[in-house]
C-alpha cells in the first residue's frame, strides 16, 4: 500500500514527529454517561470533523466538501500512516492495537492546530473518551456520517486494509461499541443510498461553520 510521505504532511504544519508519545492511561471503550461531557466551546472553529463507521464515506466525503469550503483536508489514518512509514493494518499487526491508539492521540493532538480544516477521523477514534473531549473543547463542528449496518457490511467487505474487519459479525460488536459515542456528534448525516454530492450538499446547509 503506498502511503503518503510525511513531507507532503508537513508541507501543511502537521508534525509527525509527534506519533511516538507514551501510552495513553487507557485504551478501552467503554459506555458513556452523557453527563460526563461539558458543553461544546462557544467559539467555533473552522474545523469539520467527520466521524463514523469504516465505510461511511468520511474520506470521500471529506474530500469533496474540503474543495466545496476551499479548506485543507487532512485524513487522520493517513497522517498516522505517513508517520510510520507503513499502512495502518501492518501497524495493528506489527504493534498491536494500543499503540496504534496511542499514534492516534498524538496524530489528533497534532491535527487539531489546524484551521480551517475538514478532518476525517478513524472509525475507532471518536470512541474513546479523551479523544472525545478533546475535539469537543476544540470548538470545531462534529458530524456523523450514519449508514446502515447491511451497507456498512457490503462497503467493508472490499476492504483489505482494515485491521479490526474480520468478518460480518465483527461489524456489529464494533459499531454496537462505538454508537454512544457516535451519537455524541452535534449534527448526523446519512449516507445510505446517497452519492457524496448530496451528503455534502446537505452538511453544507447545515451552515454550523
Amino acid at each position: 500500500m503506498e502511503v503518503q510521505g510525511v513531507d507532503e504532511w508537513e508541507s501543511q504544519g502537521i508534525d509527525c514527529s509527534v506519533l511516538t508519545l507514551p501510552p495513553l492511561d487507557s485504551t478501552t471503550p467503554r459506555f458513556l454517561d452523557f453527563s460526563d461531557f461539558e458543553p461544546m466551546s462557544w467559539h467555533r472553529r473552522k474545523q469539520i470533523y467527520l466521524l463514523g463507521f469504516m465505510g461511511s464515506g468520511k474520506s470521500t466525503v471529506g474530500e469533496l466538501l474540503s474543495r466545496e469550503l476551499r479548506w485543507p483536508f487532512i485524513d487522520l489514518d493517513t497522517v498516522i500512516e505517513a508517520g510510520q512509514g507503513m499502512s495502518i493494518r501492518e501497524i495493528f499487526e506489527r504493534s498491536g492495537e494500543p499503540f496504534f491508539r496511542q499514534l492516534e492521540r498524538a496524530a489528533l493532538t497534532e491535527v487539531l492546530k489546524t484551521e480551517p480544516a475538514v478532518i476525517a477521523l478513524g472509525g475507532g477514534t471518536f470512541a474513546y473518551e479523551a479523544n472525545v473531549e478533546l475535539i469537543r473543547e476544540s470548538g470545531g463542528t462534529t458530524i456523523w456520517l450514519d449508514c446502515s449496518v447491511q451497507t456498512l457490511r457490503q462497503r467493508c467487505a472490499t476492504m483489505q486494509n482494515r485491521p479490526l474487519f474480520r468478518d460480518p459479525e465483527s461489524i456489529e460488536h464494533l459499531l454496537d461499541l462505538r454508537l454512544p459515542y457516535y451519537r455524541l456528534a452535534e449534527f448526523k448525516v446519512s449516507t445510505e443510498g446517497r452519492d457524496a454530492g448530496e451528503v455534502t450538499e446537505q452538511i453544507l446547509r447545515l451552515r454550523a461553520f
